[in-house]
């Protein structure tokens, strides 16, 4: 039964964007300048929370860019939550500074990846290339259809300690295969160094191909039996 928003959760729901619309600019410095960032995303946070404690966002752009930065409202693949996310989105303010999107969408263009065109995450303490990432199946649970893997990634060893580092993966595998096939597919990941010769690893842009391939050997071992 598809979950409808009621008028407390409208409520809820313009009162957040008529914080942001009060806030853009300074939300906006936080984003490209790193003024006060940490107050700024805390309190958008805790505005967001009031929707829904569950829903997340992701903030998108480049200081050098004149495109408007993209602002993703994400329920991390959670089918519950979509009504809210949609309805965060249909009543978005215009703005000049964002754009606004419901979930995080599938990459459909991964000629940038093989290319290494990509540009880089910057994250506050590191940066990550997607076409730099690789990645290998620990296990395929062919009855739930879901895996674990574990990414590859350079200088993990000088940042294994930091806390947003897993999150960090999650964001960039959800990009590639969106949300609601990273919730569907994937049930853990785990993080090692990228060693030096790594040709025996699958590049982490080839991760849905990999998935797709996996479901249909599936499917012929089923058929067979």
């Amino acid at each position: 039964m598809k979950k409808q928003i009621t008028p407390q959760n409208l409520k809820q729901i313009k009162s957040f964007w008529k914080w942001f619309e009060q806030n853009e600019t300074q939300i906006l410095e936080a984003f490209l300048n790193h003024t006060n960032h940490y107050e700024v995303f805390n309190h958008l946070n805790r505005k967001l929370n009031y929707v829904s404690k569950r829903i997340g966002f992701i903030l998108i752009g480049h200081k050098s860019n004149t495109e408007r930065i993209k602002l993703i409202m994400t329920a991390h693949g959670y089918k519950k939550l979509f009504p809210k996310v949609n309805a965060l989105i249909n009543n978005a303010p215009k703005s000049n500074s964002f754009n606004f999107q419901a979930f995080i969408q599938p990459e459909t263009d991964l000629e940038k990846f093989k290319k290494g065109f990509d540009k880089p995450y910057i994250f506050r303490d590191f940066e990550l290339k997607t076409s730099e990432l690789y990645f290998l199946p620990l296990e395929f649970n062919t009855y739930q259809k879901k895996m674990k893997i574990v990414v590859y990634m350079k200088n993990f060893k000088y940042h294994f300690d930091n806390d947003f580092i897993d999150e960090a993966i999650q964001i960039i595998i959800q990009d590639l295969i969106g949300e609601v096939e990273y919730k569907k597919t994937i049930s853990l990941v785990q993080l090692a160094q990228l060693p030096q010769n790594p040709k025996n690893l699958i590049h982490l842009y080839e991760l849905q191909e990999y998935i797709d391939f996996l479901n249909k050997i599936n499917s012929r071992v089923k058929i067979e039996i």
